[in-house]
C-alpha cells in the first residue's frame, strides 16, 4: 500500500520502505524512572513510511491518516510547533542533524493504522520507523542504541510525552511470538515467548482525559520525591529497583502514606514483571493471570490511577472463561487481557454485553498477538 500512495503522491517509486509497530507494555508500566523492568510486545498495528531523494533540500511530507502535506526546509526546524501532526517527524529531522548527521531533502509518506490516543506507541512507531528509513537510505553510521536514544530526543518537542527510550525499543527491537522484557538500568533485553494458544484484547472505553497524563507526572514525582528520603536514611539504595516489599517496610514512618504506596506499587511490579517472564517460560497460565490482576489491584490501590470503567472491565473479565488476566494498560481508557485462543470472540461479547448493561455505551476491542519489530527494505 504504501508503495502505491507514494507513487501517487509522488509520481516515483519509494527508495526504501519501512514499517514500525505500536506497542503496549503487558507488565512494568511506570517502573522506569525506578530503573525497573518493563515487558512489552509489539502490536498487529503498524506505522508505514516511504521515502525517495530530492534533488533540492526540501522535505515533503504527505500522511495518509491526515490527508495533509506539509513542506519545510531544514532552515524551518529551528522552530517546531509542538503536538501538530508533523511535529514527531519535523522533531525526528532535527534530532539527526542536531548530532551532526546530515539530512538531504526527502520525499516521506507516512500511512498507519495504530490507533490513535490509546496509549499504543503511535508516535514511537512513527519516529523508529522513519529513523531507520533515513539512516538506510542515507547510509548514516549510527548503531541501533544510538539511533534509539536519538529517537527518545524526539519527545522535547512535544508539549507532554509518554514516549520514552524503552518504547522505541519495543518498537524496533521486538519479535514475532515474543515478547522483550527490558532492563531500564543498562538497556539490556531478552525475549520471551508468547504461545500462539494465546490472543491479547486491547479494550478501549472510550473515556478520554487530557489531564491524565498530568496524574502520572505528579505520580513520578511523588517516587522521585519518595525516593530521595530512602536513599538519604540508606545511602546504599541507589535505586527502587534495590529494595523487595519486606524491606521497603522500613521506611514507612519517614515518607507519607500515599508516596509509600506509590513506592509499593514501583517495588511489586518489578517483581511481578519478572515473575510474568518466567511463568511465560514455564507456560504457568494461572500465574500469569494471577500476576495481571495483582498488578492492577496495584495500580488501583496504591498507584491510585485506574477508573470505574477499567476497574469494571478487569472485574468481569476475572469471571470469563478463557480470560488469563486483565489490567490497566496505559494511562487510563484501556485495557488489557489476555484469551485462550478459541475462547477470544466468547469473551468479547460477554466483556461487550456486560459493559454495555453497567455504563450503556459500546467498546471497541482490538486483538493482536506479538508481531516483528522495525522492518526496512530497499526497493
Amino acid at each position: 500500500m504504501i508503495d502505491s500512495l507514494h507513487n501517487s503522491i509522488f509520481y516515483e517509486k519509494p527508495e526504501v520502505v519501512s514499517s514500525a509497530p505500536g506497542r503496549i507494555k503487558l507488565m512494568g508500566e511506570h517502573t522506569h524512572y525506578g530503573h525497573g523492568f518493563i515487558f512489552s510486545i509489539a502490536l498487529n498495528r503498524r506505522t508505514y513510511v516511504s521515502l525517495s531523494s530530492r534533488a533540492d533540500e526540501k522535505f515533503v511530507v504527505y500522511s495518509n491518516n491526515k490527508f495533509a502535506i506539509e513542506i519545510f526546509t531544514k532552515r524551518s526546524l529551528d522552530k517546531i510547533e509542538a503536538n501538530e501532526w508533523i511535529t514527531p517527524i519535523k522533531a525526528t529531522l532535527k534530532s539527526f542533524l542536531d548530532n551532526g548527521y546530515d539530512i538531504s531533502g526527502l520525499n516521506i509518506c507516512i500511512a498507519s493504522d495504530i490507533p490513535p490516543n490509546l496509549d499504543l506507541g503511535e508516535i514511537s512507531a512513527i519516529v523508529v520507523a522513519l529513523s531507520f528509513a533515513i539512516r538506510h537510505l542515507q547510509n548514516i553510521d549510527i548503531d541501533d542504541i544510538n539511533l534509539l536514544h536519538l529517537c527518545e530526543k524526539v519527545g522535547k518537542f512535544l508539549t507532554l510525552s509518554y514516549e520514552n527510550i524503552y518504547d522505541y525499543m519495543a518498537s524496533a527491537m521486538a519479535i514475532n511470538n515474543s515478547g522483550i522484557l527490558i532492563d531500564c538500568q543498562n538497556f539490556k533485553y531478552e525475549y520471551a515467548p508468547v504461545p500462539v494458544s494465546l490472543k491479547i484484547l486491547i479494550i478501549d472505553t472510550g473515556e478520554r482525559n487530557e489531564n491524565a497524563i498530568y496524574k502520572f507526572l505528579k505520580r513520578e514525582e511523588e517516587c522521585k520525591l519518595a525516593f530521595d528520603i530512602i536513599s538519604s536514611v540508606n545511602p546504599q539504595i541507589n535505586s527502587l529497583r534495590s529494595l523487595t516489599l519486606d524491606e521497603l517496610k522500613r521506611y514507612s514512618n519517614f515518607i507519607e502514606k500515599s508516596s509509600m504506596g506509590r513506592i509499593k506499587y514501583i517495588v511489586g511490579e518489578n517483581e511481578r514483571t519478572l515473575n510474568f517472564v518466567i511463568a511465560l517460560r514455564r507456560h504457568n497460565l494461572s500465574l500469569l493471570g494471577k500476576l495481571m490482576f495483582d498488578s492492577h489491584l496495584s495500580l488501583r490501590n496504591d498507584y491510585e490511577v485506574s477508573t470505574s470503567e477499567i476497574d469494571a472491565i478487569v472485574d468481569i473479565s476475572a469471571t470469563v472463561d478463557g480470560i488469563i488476566g486483565a489490567k490497566l494498560l496505559g494511562t487510563g481508557s484501556t485495557a488489557v487481557a489476555i484469551t485462550i485462543k478459541e475462547k477470544t470472540g466468547e469473551a468479547i461479547r460477554i466483556i461487550s454485553e456486560e459493559f454495555l448493561k453497567y455504563f450503556g455505551k459500546k467498546l471497541k476491542i482490538y486483538v493482536t498477538s506479538p508481531e516483528n519489530g522495525v522492518e526496512v527494505s530497499s526497493r
